[in-house]
């Protein structure tokens, strides 16, 4: 999957596309999803014909994992070299959490999974849902590993969160159909690109991304 190159004359000016680059195993990409849902709140208060549209680009960081996972509190101390290193990116990730109202469950994860199968469970959900439907997909996901620390590797897991909103891309059949592998982000996750040529990377403060959002808006304006 790749994004088309950047023409000012395929949409109007009241039309924004935004696409969000994520990995489902990444706390900085929930929080990310939370700024983003707030900026298009803000945008849309303030400019109530805005047509959105919002494309998905989940892909796996670590495809390497074994599909069953590894144990993730030695994942992280093997990862970052030490318990002290562990704690301080993990206080790190909270503050940044609490600016959004999230309350990350560290202690409560027991597997670090490979994403591959939730991220194309992502990328095919949004053929079926809308944009609400999709944040409160993609908040289920998270939620159910960072909070209740269910492993996101298992295929029972993966249905019930489909099941519950309505999606019926089931995880067996993409294994059997093939993965619905994102686009990767060329600078990390998440990472926001807005009408196809005004970019931003990291868990960037919702007000950021609504200045980078009237940008993109203002280019396309003016081509």
């Amino acid at each position: 999957m790749t994004i088309p190159p950047y023409d000012p004359g395929a949409a109007a000016a009241n039309e924004l596309r935004v696409d969000y680059f994520l990995d489902v195993i990444c706390p900085w990409c929930w929080i990310g999803l939370r700024n983003l849902r707030s900026a298009l709140h803000t945008l849309q208060t303030q400019q109530p014909q805005l047509d959105v549209k919002l494309l998905w680009h989940a892909s796996s960081l670590l495809p390497h994992i074994p599909m069953d996972g590894v144990p993730y509190q030695a994942f992280y101390d093997a990862r970052l070299g030490s318990r002290e290193a562990v704690l301080a990116r993990r206080a790190q990730v909270q503050g940044h959490a609490d600016t959004v109202g999230i309350r990350i469950a560290f202690d409560a994860i027991e597997r670090f999974p490979n994403s591959m199968l939730a991220c194309a469970l992502v990328n095919a959900a949004q053929e079926q849902l809308h944009a609400d439907a999709m944040f409160a997909f993609l908040e289920s996901i998270y939620d159910a590993y960072f909070v209740r620390g269910q492993d996101l590797g298992d295929t029972t897991v993966l249905t019930q969160l489909a099941d519950a909103h309505g999606v019926t891309a089931s995880p067996e059949a993409l294994l059997t159909t093939g993965m619905r592998q994102g686009a990767l982000a060329p600078g990390g996750v998440p990472h926001y690109v807005f009408n196809r040529r005004i970019q931003r990377t990291g868990a960037v403060p919702a007000p950021d991304l609504l200045d980078a959002m009237q940008e993109a808006l203002t280019h396309r304006a003016t081509a």
